[in-house]
């Protein structure tokens, strides 16, 4: 090959280069120019789904997309035993015009639009979950339509989704909503740690969080109401919320006969409204009045909006019991002795003393004593352990001062503790017996005069005879 044909086939390869590398440079210019995820058309064939996650209401607002992707829920409270309801509404969103039509549709034109044979429910899983899958195309009323034994007093607000949805420039065929609801609830606590007879105090605490109710629903009423046991007589009652400086005129109290009620005013549910999630604590005092069958059962209930449907607190209970000793003689049992004192300690699990002497409610007095037959009876002690201590024997007889335990149990006063105490008599002085040293003295010595009347006359009669 000649250096001229060398030369001219060098410079074809340089220009095929160059124009490979034109050629390369202009494809990434256009497809540089096309969007990486371009729209596709929708698939008007195609089935698609809509899931529900259904959680509690948080107390403040978490940020998470609402965009119908999947989002992280791992710091939300799952509510199972919702029924959500799925149905298509009567137009045909394969036609371009129906889309057109959407952008302002609402909830009440689509509810008067339903297409029969639609419908679908599911209920929520203990994962909050419930899913409706093979969808058509098509545009969907979700409905919450039953909140089950779910404290719910504000059900959620029937939304619109289409299927598929509209998202970043391209079609979700698998769709997933995040409605939350309020869930109530009212813990009760009950505090008797200072009632030991009747006539003490027994204190009850409520604790709810103030409910969040959304923007666009209203709070007409909030309260918390109790029954009292009718052993029980109500003393008083505070109310605080976190975070809100709360006045007199916020809130009422009315306490009629056994019935407790708190309600806030129009002021104070503005004051709630501005605080939603944070605690309100209610603490009401009480008084034990009569024992009955042991058990003082307590149980409030909490309401918003409707006070006629509230819902209820777990209950609490104050167990009491009886206590009745009998006095009698330890040489024989059928006798009773009266006059007897005692006094009455509370004793704490490691054996101490936790108060002084107990007062018998009847008379303040903290002496108990055994009457005509024997016994006292304490008609309401709180269940528990006890010792009871002599401090006055019967008349005649020895004083056992050693400390008797006692276990109060719950029940009635039939069913009341029973404790036996015997006691010993003082011992008699020994008294002289009839015939006994005394009367051998006198014996003795009229032994030995006869003695010595016998020898005097014998020695008489030999003097004598002597003569």
């Amino acid at each position: 090959m000649s250096l001229t044909t060398r030369r001219a086939s060098r410079g074809l390869r340089r220009i095929a280069v160059s124009l490979g590398a034109l050629l390369a440079g202009t494809s990434l210019v256009l497809t540089a120019a096309i969007p990486a995820s371009a729209a596709q058309n929708i698939d008007p064939d195609a089935t698609g789904s809509i899931t529900v996650h259904k959680f509690e209401e948080p107390t403040t607002p978490t940020g998470l997309d609402n965009n119908g992707t999947a989002i992280d829920t791992s710091g939300l409270t799952p509510i199972s035993g919702v029924t959500f309801t799925a149905q298509q509404v009567d137009i045909d969103l394969t036609d371009d015009a129906s889309w057109q039509g959407l952008e302002n549709y609402t909830v009440a034109q689509a509810q008067s639009n339903l297409r029969a044979g639609t419908e679908r429910s599911q209920v929520t899983g203990a994962n909050g979950i419930a899913g409706f899958a093979g969808l058509p195309v098509g545009l969907y009323l979700v409905t919450e339509s039953s909140v089950g034994e779910n404290n719910i007093p504000v059900q959620g607000e029937p939304f619109l989704v289409t299927m598929p949805l509209a998202v970043d420039n391209d079609w979700l065929y698998d769709v997933n909503v995040y409605p939350k609801n309020t869930v109530t609830g009212l813990e009760k606590t009950v505090d008797d740690s200072a009632a030991y007879v009747i006539g003490d105090p027994v204190n009850f605490s409520f604790t709810a969080r103030v409910p969040s109710v959304p923007a666009s629903q209203p709070m007409t009423a909030f309260g918390i109401s109790d029954t009292l046991d009718s052993r029980l007589q109500f003393e008083s009652a505070t109310v605080t919320v976190a975070g809100a400086n709360l006045v007199a005129g916020d809130y009422t109290i009315g306490a009629t006969g056994q019935q407790f009620e708190l309600s806030f005013t129009a002021a104070g549910l503005t004051k709630l409204r501005a605080v939603q999630g944070n605690i309100i604590t209610v603490n009401m005092a009480t008084t034990v009045q009569s024992l009955g069958n042991g058990a003082i059962t307590n149980q409030g209930q909490i309401y918003v909006n409707d006070p006629e449907s509230g819902y209820d607190s777990n209950t609490v209970k104050s167990s009491w019991g009886a206590l009745q000793l009998q006095k009698y003689a330890a040489e024989d049992e059928s006798l009773f002795l009266t006059g007897a004192e005692f006094q009455l300690y509370a004793v704490n699990a490691e054996g101490g003393r936790t108060t002084g002497p107990l007062q018998d409610v009847t008379d303040s007095n903290d002496t108990f004593t055994t009457g005509a037959d024997g016994t006292f009876t304490i008609n309401g002690l709180k269940a528990g352990t006890y010792e009871l201590v002599e401090t006055k024997a019967p008349l005649g007889y020895k004083l056992d001062a050693a400390p008797i335990a006692v276990t109060v149990n719950e029940g009635s006063l039939a069913q009341a503790a029973q404790v036996s105490v015997s006691n010993d008599q003082v011992p008699p002085f020994q008294l002289p017996l009839t015939g006994s040293t005394g009367t051998a003295i006198f014996v003795g010595a009229g032994l030995v005069l006869v003695a010595g009347g016998i020898l005097l006359a014998t020695a008489r009669k030999r003097r004598s005879q002597a003569n």
